[in-house]
């Protein structure tokens, strides 16, 4: 889970709703984010799949003349092998292709820009900067009335022109919600939306 630190003298983190708001809100992890060689992980993890099948088929060319032969067992247990590698691969692919992670926002209020440090499987983080005016929507959530934390989830316009939306702030406090909530409704109006309750 990450946890909200300063980023520098003007980014510091509020101390509660009677607070001043600053001008840059800062939400990381209390380590910097290392990005990883992707396309190194991706082959590793391609190499691995293959050998599956090679060893799949290996496997049966050793033990043909037994499948042929009709040993039940051994037949058995080459198409246990197959089943299980094609669940593997497709547990990866579905892993490699899981929703983006937010790692790490900055809302800055001089530049009116929001900048989204996200992270892909596989790959190595990206930086996203979001102008203010590209924001649709930005909508908090909590599970319950009587939880202690929740998160944000925003809704902007890319540049490509495809509307994303990524989760924001996964574990921040009810106070730090309402408080960087008020800031942003008052740069950002109506799209910046009321606490939603997501078990009523």
């Amino acid at each position: 889970m990450n946890h909200q630190r300063p980023a520098s003298a003007t980014a510091t983190t509020a101390g509660g709703p009677s607070t001043a708001h600053p001008t840059i809100w800062y939400y990381g992890p209390e380590i910097p984010i290392i990005g990883s060689n992707g396309m190194g992980v991706f082959g590793f993890s391609l190499a691995l799949l293959l050998l599956f099948p090679a060893y799949g088929l290996a496997t049966f060319l050793f033990t043909g003349p037994g499948v042929i032969q009709g040993e039940s067992l051994t037949a058995s247990s080459f198409i246990l092998l197959m089943l299980a590698s094609a669940a593997f691969i497709g547990a990866f692919f579905a892993w490699v292709v899981s929703e983006p992670q937010v790692q790490a926002f900055t809302f800055d209020e001089n530049q009116q820009m929001l900048t989204l440090t996200i992270t892909r499987r596989c790959r190595s983080p990206i930086e996203v900067r979001v102008p203010f005016s590209e924001i649709i929507s930005i909508r908090p959530y909590v599970m319950t009335s009587s939880a202690h934390d929740g998160h944000f989830r925003i809704v902007y316009r890319a540049a490509n022109g495809k509307i994303l939306e990524h989760l924001l702030g996964d574990g921040t406090s009810l106070e730090n919600i309402e408080f960087h909530g008020a800031w942003l409704r008052g740069m950002l109006g109506e799209r910046m939306c009321e606490l939603i309750d997501l078990d009523k």
